[in-house]
């Protein structure tokens, strides 16, 4: 094995870091804004510069190499480090807070989520829950049931208005 880093490209380079951190080709292509052709493209192309069979031992090899070696005693970052959700600014606030919202919350959240108007518009990326989704597809449904009657009752009113 050498000694010094391949010339890997800013794609490369971002692509294997990714891999490092366990996020597979479509993830990666998320993050980046390319393709998933793109991301599998960039990383076969590192795996032919590192001489490695694999994308993993690729992204091994890239890291040893990209970060400084650790010091003892120097923190290691996780691979898969999970992001702190949004609402939950102070960590303490937590505490105070029951594990499970009480029966009144829980069906005022419910009742947003069914009146609410669909899912976003506009290609953003499909982030709903399983039951997310299945409400959003009885949103629809049921708002063109709605459209479908309204539609016939119009026809009906004018067919009526003529006669």
């Amino acid at each position: 094995m050498a000694d010094t880093l391949p010339a890997l490209s800013e794609g490369e380079k971002q692509c294997l870091r990714l891999v490092s951190q366990g996020f597979n080709s479509k993830e990666i292509a998320r993050q980046l804004h390319v393709s998933e052709h793109t991301v599998d493209q960039r990383v076969r192309t590192s795996l032919r510069k590192f001489g490695v069979p694999s994308r993993k031992e690729a992204a091994r090899l890239f890291v040893s190499f990209d970060q400084p070696q650790a010091q003892s005693g120097t923190y290691q970052p996780l691979i898969h480090q999970t992001q702190r959700l949004a609402s939950d600014a102070c960590p303490a606030s937590s505490i105070a807070q029951p594990d499970r919202p009480d029966e009144q919350t829980e069906r005022k959240t419910l009742l947003r989520r069914i009146l609410a108007f669909g899912p976003p518009l506009g290609g953003s990326i499909n982030e709903l829950s399983i039951d997310g989704r299945i409400l959003a597809m009885i949103r629809a449904a049921v708002l063109t049931g709605v459209g479908v009657v309204t539609l016939l009752l119009l026809i009906a009113g004018a067919f009526k208005a003529l006669a």
